[in-house]
């Protein structure tokens, strides 16, 4: 970094015109006291002596109240810089909901709408659990837990100290909760117990207030430092005058020197040069990674304040040490720091790093970014190969594999038998038949085929969810599954292709093979489709299903891998299945708070994987505690 000379200027917001005539009115007070100084007899002779010196004052602290004000309207902060600590916030499930319930703040008609959103939705559920119940052979009367009064009851104001009754005031009291918020409370429990025979306990937690960090722009400014000694001074140096207080212009006099010495420094300039060391590059799922920032003076000049902040990507935790540092540095000299980061996969670009540079007393500071020499970049392997099978369909491509069909031929398991043909292989005569004198006959065996697998991770805006802020997203675990689906299935002779439900397009055609799986997952973890950052666009169901129908072979079937955290997800596998691709939803589980939000939200999903497994798809409900193995194990039993 090299800095350009040149000094802050400070603003008060004042008229040039005004400045000059302060200028002029200082320069001849100072005239009149070298001209005092060298006639002294002068002020007496012109009857001016205490006047002037009065005058002097007077003027004195008018510059000083055009700086207190300058002071008071023009505020100097120091440099912010970036946030680089912190995890990119992710969303989770049920979060929206309970922050509309437990938010107090809003405007009256702004409160009507939100809650009406909330009693809709809540309605929305209460039905398609009542058409669930209604589908059942023998239950009871499920009409009775939802109906119009209960709506009427939940929309009824229950912040307001004169619509609440003592009853509702006196709970207010004791729990810290509105009647709205108790009333969500129990319709979510009730809707809970209906739903899976649970009878939940539900607890509203008030959403954390989160705030944006700007970092400053790159450049040179004034600090706040010492910046009150120039009106202070003044101030005591004229009241000083004016009333002839030798100790406040002493005063004043020590007040000023500091000042000069504060104004007297000059701006931050220093070349630094700076290099940044990644072990290891391409980490493992979860791996943690060191990161070793060297930073070094190139120029001749002592460097009294160096701050080094290197920019952590968004979604890299840091997990020791801090990617801050504040040092001083000698011309020549170099400083080392490290720190530590760790994610569960995904491709990071490391920015440039933020200097703050500020002079010896501190009064100006100097904002850079400068790019640092060396490793860039952080690649999570994602390579993997699962310890079992995957489960797939019977729809299979003519190649010999591992997937039993309805197809009498060569194979293990026996299929059927049939009279001799010439020509049939001496190896798959019945020979037993043969030696009891009857008629020659052929044994015929299940074939066993390769399947053409094409994998579709769900990378929408939408389901970048996780069950809490640590958490790793659906996302994340849907790319680090789908590698190891990949590897399982590779291995064993299918065709496997991969694509992404995103505005983010990608597309790998199936094929087999060592390169081909080398490829899939270099594509999983770099590719931009797959990032660890939501789209900024959204998807259009429209127009990439038509794209990816056209690409996918006739004998493909599928293996979506999604969080279904939504109805448009439902609609597009269903569209899917009913277009002659038989679908598999491999389901990372991101549910899992006791929030009313967070209850629903289980309630929503599992009420979506009920649809999908109507309309014959087949279903992974992978919980984040169970390994995906056991997970397809668990849903193997079950179909076969």
């Amino acid at each position: 970094m090299t800095a350009a000379d040149g000094a802050g200027v400070e603003s008060t917001g004042h008229a040039p015109g005004i400045g000059r005539v302060l200028g002029v009115i200082g320069l001849l007070a100072v005239l009149g006291g070298v001209v005092t100084i060298v006639r002294p007899s002068l002020a007496s002779e012109t009857g001016l002596g205490y006047g002037f010196v009065t005058l002097l004052g007077v003027v004195i602290l008018a510059a000083s109240l055009r700086y207190w004000i300058g002071l008071v309207l023009t505020p100097i902060e120091s440099a912010t810089p970036p946030a680089v600590e912190d995890r990119t916030p992710i969303s989770i499930p049920g979060g929206a909901f309970d922050r509309t319930i437990a938010d107090r703040r809003v405007a009256s008609i702004t409160r009507l709408r939100a809650r009406q959103a909330v009693v809709d939705r809540l309605q929305s559920v209460a039905e398609r659990i009542r058409d669930r119940e209604r589908g059942n052979s023998e239950t009871e009367s499920v009409d009775s837990f939802w109906s119009d009064d209960a709506a009427g009851a939940l929309l009824a104001d229950g912040d307001s100290e004169t619509a609440a009754g003592l009853t509702d005031r006196l709970a207010a009291a004791r729990t810290g909760q509105t009647a709205f918020q108790r009333r969500v409370n129990a319709a979510v429990a009730e809707l809970a117990a209906r739903y899976d025979g649970e009878s939940a306990s539900v607890e509203l937690d008030e959403p954390a207030e989160t705030s944006t960090i700007i970092p400053s722009e790159p450049g040179l400014g004034p600090t706040a430092r010492f910046r009150i000694l120039k009106p202070m001074a003044l101030t005591a140096v004229g009241v000083g005058v004016v009333f002839g207080s030798a100790a406040l212009l002493l005063a004043g006099a020590l007040f000023g020197g500091v000042g000069v010495y504060a104004a007297a420094g000059s701006p931050p300039t220093a070349s630094i040069r700076l290099s940044r060391s990644i072990e290891p590059v391409e980490p493992t799922p979860g791996e943690t990674v060191r990161v070793t920032v060297e930073v070094e003076n190139e120029s001749d000049q002592f460097v009294p304040d160096l701050r080094v902040i290197d920019r952590v990507p968004d979604g890299l935790s840091v997990t020791d040490g801090s990617p801050r540092h504040g040092t001083a540095l000698r011309p020549g000299a170099t400083a080392t720091y490290a720190y530590r980061v760790e994610a569960v996969r995904g491709h990071y670009e490391f920015g440039a790093v933020s200097l703050v540079t500020r002079n010896l007393s501190g009064t100006f500071e100097r904002v850079a970014d400068v790019t640092a020499a060396g490793d860039a970049s952080v690649t999570y392997d994602v390579t993997a190969a699962m310890d079992r099978s995957v489960p797939l369909r019977k729809q299979t491509s003519r190649s010999v594999g591992r997937v039993l069909t309805d197809v009498g031929g060569s194979g293990i398991e026996l299929h059927s038998v049939r009279e001799y043909r010439t020509g049939d292989p001496l190896n798959r005569i019945d020979w037993s038949r043969a030696a009891r004198g009857e008629e020659l006959a052929t044994l015929q065996f299940r074939e066993e085929r390769s399947a053409t697998v094409v994998m579709l991770v769900d990378t929408r805006a939408e389901a970048y969810i996780a069950s809490d802020a640590d958490a790793p997203s659906a996302v994340d675990r849907s790319v680090l599954a789908a590698a190891d689906v990949a590897s399982a299935l590779l291995d064993a002779d299918d065709r496997v292709g991969l694509g992404a439900l995103s505005p983010r397009q990608c597309w790998v055609a199936p094929s087999s093979g060592h390169t081909h799986r080398t490829r899939i997952h270099e594509v999983l973890a770099n590719a931009e489709a797959f990032g660890p950052r939501p789209p900024d666009q959204s998807f259009k169901p429209a127009i990439r299903l038509q794209s990816i129908r056209k690409r996918l072979p006739s004998v493909a079937q599928l293996l979506v891998f999604s969080p279904v955290c939504d109805d448009e997800l439902v609609d597009i596998v269903r569209r899917l299945q009913a277009s002659g691709h038989p679908t598999t939803v491999i389901s990372p589980n991101p549910t899992g708070g006791r929030t009313p939000g967070g209850t629903l939200a289980r309630i929503e999903r599992g009420l979506r994987l009920s649809r999908l497994r109507e309309a014959d798809v087949r279903v992974v409900d992978w919980n984040e505690s169970e390994p995906l193995a056991l997970a397809l194990t668990a849903a193997g039993r079950r179909w076969s």
